[in-house]
């Protein structure tokens, strides 16, 4: 889902927690969000591609976008 997307979930109270976690491309980072229903929903670009970041600022401005105050960081 995109920001946008996600931002409106946000707003609704569906979205618990985000989670910046590594990808499976080496040195790369991904966005996630606990759903309040259960399961995960990633942050994409437009065209459904999942968002790649390569630092860990940029990748919780992202999440932070969607509306989080804190994200939760994953190592790995």
């Amino acid at each position: 889902m995109t920001i946008t997307e996600l931002r409106n979930l946000y707003r609704e109270q569906q979205l618990v927690e985000a989670i910046i976690e590594p990808s499976a491309q080496e040195g790369h980072w991904i966005v996630e969000f606990r759903h309040a229903r259960g399961g995960f929903v990633l942050l994409t670009d437009s065209n459904g591609e999942e968002c790649h970041y390569l630092d860990l600022d940029l990748a919780s401005k992202s999440a932070m976008a969607v509306g989080f105050k804190q994200v939760r960081v994953e190592a790995k």
